[in-house]
């Protein structure tokens, strides 16, 4: 019984005591220029919403719509847009795509104890995620606290530098994140950050005033100025596109959109759906290419996988192998089979490049 009481102690402990190891980031880039790396992101939810918190002159440089390359090793991809400006250079945007699948915490279980750790800590790292999913961080020393709401930084060895690019990051002291850079004096390599308890104050106070959104209208609706099919959503994807008028979105567009084309990096390259009537009884999918102007592009070898789950999906093969196009379609069928998610892998396209498109995608039920 002793032990019982214990265990159950220790359980109530860790749930009413705010995680303190929540560092959760991605890289930021510009759909106008896919290679290139414009800053950070915190990721973390907020009810059924999973937020990027970043600077808004990063939001600024990143257009419309940010591209989103999550920590990992594989890398989930996503795409924030609607930006919220919440001043002091700070802004909060919804979240579409694979990030949702791993958003970090919620924003309520946040650890504030930002002055502690100060104290413990003189030397600090600026944490950022790298092209590739890996996490780097530098070493510097907090040289100065406005006992208020900003901190100032400083790289402990002469030899590295801080950069533009990494505006965003996040500053750890041991594995706590306690504050954001926001900006890096390029003459003198010190850096601006915004204490983490005065940064998550500004993102409740302003959530506090709105409503959260379902879960289907956050991948759908402030991320997606296309008007997506009423029967799927696009959720996830491995490849970036082109540029910002060419994206995954438009798979399951129901207007004029342009086609969704993506320059590749690995194969091969993975399309996720969401079948939003619930679990549904499917028989193939459909892949209209009609509106690629290069037929070498259309994908060459497909795989088919479903999941009838709804979270922590367990993906089964269906069909696979090449397919052809005939008048700009090709249809994949399978035996009548339940399916809540869709997953569409492609490891080749018709010329054997680094560049694949598709027009639309559908899934085919049954009737």
């Amino acid at each position: 019984m002793k032990a019982h009481r214990i265990g159950t102690a220790v359980l109530a402990a860790c749930l009413a005591f705010p995680h303190a190891a929540v560092a959760h980031q991605a890289l930021v880039r510009s759909y106008d220029d896919p290679a290139l790396e414009i800053g950070q992101a915190y990721l973390a939810h907020f009810g059924d919403r999973c937020l990027a918190i970043l600077p808004m002159h990063v939001a600024d440089e990143a257009g419309d719509m940010a591209a989103l390359l999550g920590e990992g090793r594989t890398p989930l991809l996503g795409e924030a847009a609607g930006y919220t400006d919440l001043g002091d250079d700070i802004a909060i945007a919804d979240v579409a795509g694979g990030l949702r699948q791993d958003c970090g915490y919620s924003i309520v279980a946040i650890s504030r104890a930002v002055n502690t750790h100060i104290r413990a800590n003189a030397i600090a790292g600026i944490r950022s995620v790298n092209a590739d999913g890996s996490i780097a961080q530098l070493s510097v020393a907090i040289i100065d606290d406005d006992g208020g709401e900003f901190l100032r930084v400083q790289p402990t060895h002469a030899t590295n530098q801080l950069v533009k690019g990494q505006s965003g990051s996040l500053l750890l002291a041991g594995d706590t994140p306690i504050g954001m850079l926001l900006s890096v004096d390029s003459r003198f390599g010190v850096g601006k950050v915004i204490r983490l308890d005065r940064l998550l104050e500004k993102v409740e106070r302003r959530l506090g005033n709105s409503a959260p959104l379902a879960p289907a209208a956050a991948m759908r609706g402030a991320t997606a100025p296309v008007a997506a099919d009423a029967g799927a959503a696009i959720t996830g994807w491995s490849a970036l596109p082109i540029d910002a008028t060419h994206r995954a979105a438009n798979l399951v567009a129901s207007d004029d959109a342009p086609p969704w084309i993506a320059d590749v990096d690995a194969w091969p390259v993975e399309i996720e759906l969401e079948l939003l009537g619930g679990r549904t009884t499917i028989t193939g999918i459909e892949l209209d290419g009609r509106g690629i102007e290069d037929p070498g592009v259309l994908p060459a070898v497909v795989e088919i996988m479903i999941s009838a789950t709804g979270e922590g999906r367990r993906w089964r093969s269906v069909a696979g192998g090449p397919i052809a196009f005939e008048d700009g379609v090709a249809r994949v069928s399978i035996a009548p089979s339940w399916a809540r998610h869709v997953r569409l892998a492609i490891s080749a396209p018709a010329d054997g490049g680094r560049r694949v498109g598709l027009g639309r995608l559908r899934v085919i039920e049954s009737r």
